[in-house]
């Protein structure tokens, strides 16, 4: 028997717009997103701290949404949340085939080939 994970995700991990505080030496004005990573069954994201150079991951979760955005590729309406999207100051979804987008606060999509 499969468990359905909740509706939403836990209010710690709703996006947000700051970036993480250093876990090494709690300056959050020096921390930057350094980008996604893969490690053996996890996706992660990538943070570095310019202050003390120290460097660490932060788990990614997916979760489903009852109403998210259809995906701008192939028009499924079958999508997650994924994560924030620091570089744009977005949520990251994907699509059950796999495709990524950004949807903006102010509702504007971003596909990976606008932010080139």
């Amino acid at each position: 028997m499969t468990q359905n994970p909740p509706p939403f995700p836990p209010v710690q991990q709703w996006p947000v717009l700051d970036g993480p505080d250093c876990p090494f030496c709690a300056r959050p004005d020096h921390v930057r997103w350094a980008g996604p990573a893969t490690y053996p069954g996890a996706e992660v994201t990538g943070w570095e701290c310019r202050n003390c150079l120290g460097t660490w991951t932060i788990s990614i979760t997916h979760w489903p949404v009852l109403d998210g955005p259809d995906c701008p590729h192939c028009l499924t309406p079958v999508t997650c949340w994924a994560a924030i999207e620091p570089d744009h100051h977005g949520d990251l979804w994907t699509c059950e085939h796999g495709h990524e987008f950004v949807l903006t606060p102010e509702g504007l999509v971003i596909l990976p080939e606008d932010a080139a």
